[in-house]
């Protein structure tokens, strides 16, 4: 009942009539003018002061109305904002990688052609990225392997080419390619299983039937490279991911197609969200710009 009476008050003050307050409610003006009578003679108040087709505001009508203001004024503000939402100018969006290449290549497009979205973004291993997805933590992931599932949606992007990784100081160091059998016997830096760049390589090698001397188990690429550094044993690191250093020396491998792959994962239940499925489409033009597509992975 107030409700009602409250909000046909609050829009006669606005508009400036009772016309104008029933235009902006659709509804009749008699329903109007009987919703501010009825304010009127339950509290015992004046709220408008009328003469002929104009009303001014009394005393009492411009206090109330300052009240009002917080209840039904912002409802244009909150419109604009919902609109802007819709025309993806407004919102935000919250990323999970396992590393920061690819995420930050996708960020930057993302944010020269919608300035107005807030992003953040979490690195960790693919399964703090599945979990970053499932919890609500994160609205798309990029991953290492395709993860497609009922309730996980998969988009390949990108793939990059796998280096090993030796210190400067090292038999190969000299050369700029070799061969898988060329690593036979090697004291080798593993990465943990939730590396996909050491899956790939152990792949290539099992085939190959080149067998390397496992010296080491580490999880971090930061963790590796050091390692690489001190001279401990060679790895492998994703070509997009390796960082030049004066007692590092990248090798690319001749006899094998060795490579990490990218795909952003979201919800399957909110992959049709509008800065989700804005996103994926990004993704999608950029793939295909660099020649990649689902069919070419």
């Amino acid at each position: 009942m107030y409700q009602k009476w409250l909000e046909a008050f609050h829009f006669v003050a606005t508009e400036g009539s009772f016309t104008g307050a029933a235009n902006r409610l659709h509804v009749g003006q008699p329903t109007i003018s009987t919703h501010v009578k009825n304010l009127e003679g339950r509290f015992g108040v004046e709220l408008f002061h009328r003469k002929g087709r104009s009303i001014m505001l009394t005393p009492t009508g411009q206090s109330l109305y300052a009240i009002t203001h917080n209840l039904y004024g912002h409802e244009q503000e909150a419109i604009s904002y919902l609109t802007s939402a819709r025309n993806l100018e407004v919102g935000e969006l919250n990323l999970s990688a396992v590393g920061p290449y690819d995420v930050m290549e996708l960020l930057a497009a993302q944010k020269e052609r919608r300035p107005g979205i807030e992003f953040s973004v979490r690195l960790g291993i693919i399964e703090e990225v599945l979990a970053d997805i499932n919890d609500f933590r994160a609205d798309i992931g990029i991953v290492g392997r395709d993860c497609g599932s009922e309730t996980i949606h998969s988009m390949f992007y990108n793939k990059h080419r796998i280096l090993v990784a030796v210190n400067r100081r090292h038999r190969l160091a000299t050369r700029k390619r070799i061969r898988l059998s060329d690593l036979e016997g090697e004291k080798m830096i593993m990465r943990t299983k939730s590396s996909t760049t050491q899956e790939a390589f152990n792949l290539a090698t099992e085939k190959a039937g080149v067998k390397v001397n496992p010296v080491l188990l580490i999880e971090s690429r930061e963790g590796l490279r050091e390692a690489i550094i001190r001279g401990l044993g060679i790895g492998v690191i994703s070509e997009t991911e390796y960082s030049p250093h004066s007692d590092l020396h990248a090798l690319s491998v001749s006899d094998a197609d060795m490579y990490t792959r990218a795909y952003l994962v979201c919800l399957e239940s909110r992959h049709n969200r509008p800065l989700i499925q804005d996103f994926l489409s990004l993704a999608a033009q950029l793939a295909e710009k660099s020649g990649y597509s689902a069919a070419g992975q």
